[in-house]
């Protein structure tokens, strides 16, 4: 295998083949190739992480041609192992070898000479000769239609998130008899590095569960991440009917700290052994609607980025209601008795239900627990059972509003007429007050409310389902003693 040769710096070699292009072209049949009034250029702007802005100004009207070659595979030459760019161009048959293409090449948007024997494009150790790129990325035209004009053009279909070289060179016209410039421009970039990606998160279960996920309590909220690359996330979160946030506002609140943002680096240790990490804002108000705005940024290990560290182009958002974990407060009394029973009744703070026991009076008190599954303590099969409504207007209040001591304690009322007792017997009666769930938390979004009924019976379903809140104290009525 012939020696390989040192490669040339690519700066020096970019500044050399623009000032040749831009100083000479050879007259032709058909007149001179225009010379580039300034260099071409690719704005570090209008870079993405596959495509990029070509532009040109041309001394006179003609055509550029450009081809887009990846920046090869291989490395420097005394490290077999490092897959930094260099310049060699190899014709595996002749050992000829060039560190451009040609401008014939260029207009034609083909390589001459490819190196198709790299087997591990990571590793040059491998390589049986080297090759400026392994082929052409994309190649086009541009019409250059007046002088002295900037004329640009996207190239698409480039190295993604990597090194690119763009070869350019200009014609006074098309056509394989135009005149053409003798050399061409080089232009080496990097295509823009895009932020981390996300991952699933496996469960001890084995089933994956997708990030970033979002978790909501009554007074707080939190994403949970996983990333594929070390990298920042920020949350921000605000009232539901707030302006939707972009992704440099979601960063800057995170970064000034603000009320209701948080920002967290995911390092390298968390992305190796697929560690989510989360990311919480407290200081919510309880059963209040908000929408929460998550974006990542990347580091810039892999290589240099242009501009600003890659940042997530649009956030994810979710619009959420928090939780309302404020139990309700109430009472509960017995009304007139008759032979086989009495009345019941109790008041609340908030909307509800009252569930209830009746069991022989002296019986130890059930737990909570006890009267919400019907029975009396240690399982105690109770002489009557049930629950009802307890409802009023001023009972539809939630969260703080409920919490608060100046809530009123019967908002909410309700009784109900216990019979089947045996008369002459006293009874202790226990009660508990939960309020009516926070259905809105557990609403089918799928279900169809356009009908009255069919809405009515989704609210059903939904509050069937919803979490409630319930007051752990049992209220007792005690020694209720029907007549005979």
């Amino acid at each position: 295998m012939p020696p390989r040769r040192a490669a040339p710096s690519r700066l020096g070699l970019a500044c050399a083949l623009f000032a040749a292009c831009a100083l000479a072209s050879v007259p032709a049949g058909g007149g001179s190739a225009p010379a580039f009034v300034a260099s071409p250029s690719v704005p570090e702007r209008l870079i993405g992480s596959s495509y990029a802005t070509l532009r040109v100004r041309l001394s006179a009207p003609g055509v550029v041609y450009y081809l887009a070659t990846p920046q090869d595979d291989a490395g420097a030459l005394a490290d077999a192992t490092d897959d930094g760019p260099h310049v060699v161009i190899a014709n595996v048959t002749t050992d000829e070898r060039r560190a451009v293409p040609t401008p014939e090449e260029v207009r034609l948007g083909v390589l001459a000479f490819l190196n198709d024997t790299d087997s591990d494009p990571s590793n040059d150790s491998d390589d049986a000769s080297y090759a400026f790129g392994r082929g052409a990325l994309a190649a086009g035209t541009l019409d250059v239609t007046a002088a002295d004009a900037v004329f640009s053009v996207n190239v698409t279909g480039l190295n993604p998130q990597s090194h690119n070289d763009l070869w350019v060179v200009a014609a006074n016209a098309s056509g394989v008899d135009a005149a053409l410039q003798t050399h061409v421009a080089l232009l080496a970039f990097r295509a823009r590095k895009l932020p981390p990606g996300f991952r699933d998160v496996a469960g001890e279960d084995g089933a994956a569960t997708p990030t970033p996920a979002l978790h909501v309590g009554a007074t707080a909220a939190s994403v949970a991440a996983a990333l594929d690359e070390p990298g920042n996330v920020y949350l921000a979160v605000q009232s539901a009917s707030a302006q939707a946030l972009t992704s440099a506002q979601v960063r800057a609140k995170a970064a000034a700290n603000e009320s209701g943002a948080c920002s967290k680096l995911v390092p390298a240790a968390n992305v190796e052994h697929v560690v989510p990490v989360g990311c919480p804002v407290f200081n919510l108000s309880q059963a209040t609607s908000y929408a929460a705005y998550f974006v990542v940024e990347g580091l810039g290990l892999t290589f240099v980025t242009h501009g600003e560290r890659p940042l997530s182009a649009a956030p994810f958002a979710w619009q959420f209601i928090t939780a309302d974990n404020a139990a309700p407060r109430g009472a509960a009394a017995a009304g007139a008795a008759t032979s086989d029973g009495f009345a019941l009744s109790a008041t609340s703070t908030k909307n509800g239900l009252a569930y209830f026991v009746v069991v022989a009076a002296g019986h130890a008190t059930p737990s909570f627990e006890d009267v919400l599954r019907g029975v009396g303590a240690s399982g105690v099969e109770p002489a009557a059972m049930g629950s009802f409504v307890l409802t009023g207007s001023g009972g539809n209040v939630t969260g703080a509003e409920a919490a608060a001591a100046s809530a009123p304690a019967n908002a909410a009322s309700g009784s109900i007429t216990i019979a089947g007792l045996k008369s002459a017997t006293a009874h202790d009666a226990h009660v508990v007050v939960v309020d009516a769930g926070a259905f809105y938390l557990a609403a089918d979004a799928s279900a169809d409310r356009s009908d009255p009924d069919t809405e009515a019976v989704a609210r059903a379903v939904d509050e069937a389902a919803a979490p409630r809140n319930v007051n752990a104290t049992v209220l007792s009525v005690w020694n209720v003693t029907t007549s005979t």
